[in-house]
């Protein structure tokens, strides 16, 4: 199928318009001179239409081809005009067909053009008009007229055989078709120029056409002669092969026509038409005479000026020639030395071998410099021997295209070195002859750097790629006027849209309308590409929706805009990335209402909540908070408690150091600190305001605490109903210690002198003179060993319930006598150590530490199963501790004191102890494991009960 144009398409689709109406001519028009006019009319349009193809195509050409086809067009032209008026004069000049007419010459000069296709290819590079090329067209005229002249035109042949006449004029037609036919197959035939090849066997065929054209005329000259025939339908298939052959024509940049080297052609025209056709056209002139002096005198003249004028142009062409002839001598002497140069100094590597497998005749250093190889080493040597190709395929052609005699140009190879090492290079090259051996230069360059460069930018280029195509950020191309050029998946997605939606595509074609953050729209002229070509500069971190006009869904993006110059400075593109802020927006609306929440909860809740900075400065506080402290907001924020006059103290009352407060403390451990009581003493207020509750800290992204969060309930009214327990059981201990003493002290003295008496009362009797039986004797022996045992029980049982030394010696005495006590009725062996000085403390302080002796040394007794036991009681710098430990089998005892299930009571329990030691300002402390218990007692040096009493200071005289 013939690429063709519409023009072409207009063309042919006439042609065979005309082909038809010629047929309809044939068959359906009746009145002969109608239907000759007609087919000359229709002979006269189709030959018009191969010569306005043949323009076309040399139009749509150049160089050599160009040349041709207007030689052709112009031919055709010719003929139409010839064309043109045989039409006339056959209808409006009656037997025109047996007469000369003005025509007759067109119909010979015509071919003249064609003709001058076989003559060399004109310059293409002179300026002007081609006056030798114009001066051989008229030589060839000269010759055609002349020709008819001498064979037609004579009056007396024409009325000596008139009739004969035309079958000769058509004779001539046929040799001179015949000859241009096969002229052009010589041509197609001897022509290495594949676009010279088709042109000459299409004008071969058109030729060929017509001379069976002439011969059909010329069998049936009798009836066609002044007459339509079917010899006219002939006539025009040459015209069509022209069309055809002309939409066929190559177009510009494709393949054109290869000059044809011709050395006979340049001889015959430069040496042999000065000459010749003068002499021809002379003798033809000495015949013409006889009839037509003037007009064989004007040929003659006009023939021998054309030579003459061509003979001057010739030589002022020749003495041209030879002086460029001279300069490019001189240029080649010139070139020669530099390419010599070249060759010796180039860094490329050069080198010339005897072709195809010959040794190296010359290298340059830059080859011996790329191959490791000395030029010793490569002179005479071949490149098979030094092994320097690693590809015999790309060895072979590059072989190949140079046998062919074409030049190998930028061909990579690989290419080994002395050393082995394989590098990768460019390779050039052409054939030459030297003293008459067919040699190969060769031009090779390293391009190892640069491939590998070209590899890494490819990599380079494939990772961005693969970069941009899984980038979870929208990246978007768009052209200055705001066309989508490209899109990338990213992008896509978030708009659910497909790239062959988006490509070429304008925000309003995409339903598309952007806002700004508030909601409304944003206008065209502030839009994001307008911005960036008008201020050719980026923008960076712009908040944009995207709300779609039918759905009036809004995508919110956070986009970046960077424009992209050519070499000129000029804006080529935009560089849009978009990272979706639709989630992070609804998150953000929802943190905003949360945080109202939040804000409203914290405002109206009951529990106090503080908010203090990096520097421990308060940033809020909630009413409740407020209330809790009798303080306004603007009198806390951005300043600390230290700085507003509070003091934390804890539940002994003593002031917390700074770096123990909660608050500095999550600064410092960086971790929350919970279930924490503590009291403030606020200026102005005479009650302490005690609190319970949370310290925790806020962490910024990068690890950092941006806040504390401190959350407390006022225990105050607690802390006041537990201070009232603890003195009502501080009055009950009391009590209960008051009634064990009168009730010790009245075993003592009432119970105790009883249990004497009668003693005494039996010893009486046991001494009196009136002598006992055997049985009365044992009964008062048994009644005095009851009453003992009685007395004795009495007075431990009031040294338990209430030790007289404790009074009068103090703690360390009774302790002292309890635990020998101890140790002879339970058996167990208990140790007592103490200070070699140990000072008085306040009687219900003793009181308590003995009454926690008691018991813990009673529940070691019943329970823990230990032989040995160990009191320990001492006074440290900071405090007065008693500590009693065991060594058996340990227990299970809650915070609170209350024992487990399947447990017994433990006398008063550790409730009672914890109870003393709370009264008093003191701790309480139980360690159990399966290697025994210790119970250890503490009161603090600071705690009211020491700190507030007077106590003696002196040495008790028995220590030791």
């Amino acid at each position: 199928m013939l690429p063709l144009g519409k023009f072409y398409k207009l063309l042919i689709a006439l042609a065979l318009f005309v082909a038809a109406l010629l047929v309809l001519d044939l068959e359906a028009v009746g009145n002969p001179a109608t239907r000759h006019l007609y087919s000359n009319s229709l002979d006269f349009l189709m030959v018009l239409l191969a010569a306005l193809a043949s323009s076309d195509a040399a139009r749509r050409s150049q160089g050599y081809t160009r040349q041709l086809w207007t030689l052709l067009a112009i031919a055709l032209f010719l003929e139409t005009l010839a064309q043109a008026i045989t039409t006339y004069y056959q209808r409006f000049v009656p037997g025109s067909s047996y007469m000369p007419i003005p025509s007759d010459i067109l119909f010979f000069v015509w071919a003249a053009p064609v003709f001058m296709m076989f003559l060399p290819a004109a310059d293409e590079k002179s300026r002007g008009w081609d006056w030798l090329r114009i001066l051989d067209f008229a030589q060839i005229a000269i010759v055609a007229i002349t020709a008819y002249l001498y064979f037609f035109y004579s009056p007396s042949k024409w009325l000596a055989s008139a009739s004969d006449l035309p079958r000769q004029i058509l004779i001539l037609y046929i040799v001179r078709d015949a000859i241009l036919s096969a002229g052009f197959f010589f041509r197609f035939r001897s022509s290495a120029s594949p676009g010279l090849r088709s042109f000459s066997l299409g004008l071969f065929i058109v030729f060929l056409l017509a001379v069976v054209s002439d011969a059909d005329f010329l069998l049936t000259l009798k009836t066609s002669l002044g007459a339509a025939s079917w010899g006219d339908f002939l006539f025009l298939f040459p015209c069509l092969a022209v069309i055809f052959l002309a939409a066929a024509s190559p177009r510009h940049g494709q393949a054109s026509i290869g000059e044809p080297v011709s050395r006979f052609g340049d001889l015959a025209v430069t040496n042999g038409f000065p000459v010749v056709i003068p002499l021809l056209v002379l003798f033809m002139g000495r015949a013409i005479a006889i009839d037509q002096v003037a007009l064989a005198w004007i040929a003659v003249s006009a023939s021998f000026l054309c030579s003459a004028v061509r003979l001057i142009l010739t030589n002022r062409k020749q003495r041209r020639v030879s002086e460029e002839l001279l300069e490019t001598e001189r240029a080649l002497v010139r070139s020669e030395h530099l390419l010599s140069s070249a060759f010796r100094s180039s860094p490329d590597g050069f080198a010339i071998n005897v072709f195809p497998d010959g040794p190296y005749l010359d290298v340059n250093e830059g080859f011996t410099r790329l191959t490791g190889y000395s030029r010793e080493e490569v002179l005479n040597k071949t490149p098979l021997e030094l092994n320097l190709w690693t590809e015999p395929a790309r060895r072979a052609e590059v072989l190949f295209h140079l046998s062919e005699g074409k030049e190998v140009r930028n061909i990579d190879f690989t290419f080994r070195t002395k050393s082995g090492l394989l590098r990768t290079g460019q390779l050039s090259g052409t054939l030459l002859d030297l003293n008459g051996r067919r040699c190969a230069l060769v031009v090779v360059r390293d391009i190892t750097d640069q491939h590998r460069a070209v590899d890494a930018l490819r990599e380079s280029e494939e990772r961005f790629r693969s970069f941009v195509e899984n980038l979870h950020v929208g990246i978007v191309s768009s052209s200055p006027i705001g066309e989508i050029l490209y899109a990338n998946p990213a992008a896509l997605n978030l708009f659910d849209l497909r790239l062959e939606q988006v490509t070429g595509k304008m925000l309003i074609d995409l339903h598309l309308e952007p806002v700004r953050e508030d909601g409304s729209v944003l206008p065209d002229s502030e839009g994001l590409i307008p911005t960036v070509v008008a201020s050719r500069r980026p923008i960076h971190n712009r908040v944009v929706g995207w709300r779609h006009l039918q759905s009036k869904m809004t995508i919110w993006t956070l986009l970046d805009a960077v424009p992209q110059f050519n070499s000129s400075g000029e804006v080529t593109n935009i560089l849009v990335s978009l990272t979706d802020l639709s989630e992070q927006r609804r998150a953000t609306e929802a943190l905003r209402e949360s945080e109202e929440r939040f804000r409203t909860l914290v405002r109206d809740v009951h529990v106090g909540v503080v908010l203090s900075g990096p520097d421990a400065t308060f940033e809020f506080a909630n009413q409740a908070a407020l209330n809790m402290f009798n303080v306004a907001e603007d009198q806390v924020i951005g300043r600390t408690a230290q700085k507003l006059g509070f003091t934390p103290i804890d539940e002994h009352g003593r002031e917390i150091p700074d770096f123990d407060r909660p608050v500095p403390t999550v600064l410092r451990t960086r971790r929350p600190v919970r279930q924490t009581t503590m009291g403030w003493r606020i200026p102005g207020v005479p009650e302490i305001v005690w609190i319970f509750g949370n310290a925790i800290p806020q962490f910024n992204p990068d690890g950092s605490i941006l806040r504390v969060i401190s959350s407390f309930t006022d225990i105050t009214d607690l802390k006041n109903a537990e201070r009232a327990i603890h003195q009502l059981s501080t009055e009950l201990l009391k009590l209960q210690d008051e009634e064990r003493r009168r009730i010790g002290r009245e075993l003592h003295d009432g119970m105790a002198q009883t249990v004497l008496a009668v003693n005494l009362s039996l010893a009486q009797l046991r001494q009196s003179a009136q002598p006992l039986n055997e049985a009365s004797h044992r009964s008062l022996e048994k009644a005095r060993e009851l009453l003992q045992q009685m007395s004795r029980e009495i007075r431990t049982l009031s040294y338990l319930l209430h030790p007289p030394l404790l009074d009068d010696l103090g703690l360390v005495s009774a302790l002292k006598e309890y635990v020998n006590g101890f140790s002879e009725r339970s058996g167990i062996e208990t140790s007592l150590e103490l200070l070699t000085s140990f000072r008085r403390l306040p009687q219900i302080a003793e009181t308590a530490f003995f009454r926690i002796t008691q018991e813990s040394l009673a529940n070691i007794q019943r329970h823990s199963g230990s032989k040995r036991a160990q009191v320990v009681l001492r006074e440290d710098p900071e405090c007065v501790a008693l500590e009693i430990t065991d060594f058996g089998s340990g227990m299970i005892v809650p915070a609170n004191g209350t024992p487990h299930r399947g447990q017994p009571r433990l006398g008063v329990g550790i409730p009672g102890m914890r109870e003393r030691m709370a009264q008093l300002g003191g701790s309480l402390e139980i360690d159990s494991s399966a290697a025994g218990t210790t119970v250890r007692a503490r009161i603090l040096f600071s705690a009211p009960v020491l700190k507030d009493s007077i106590y003696d200071a002196s040495l008790h005289p028995d220590r030791g």
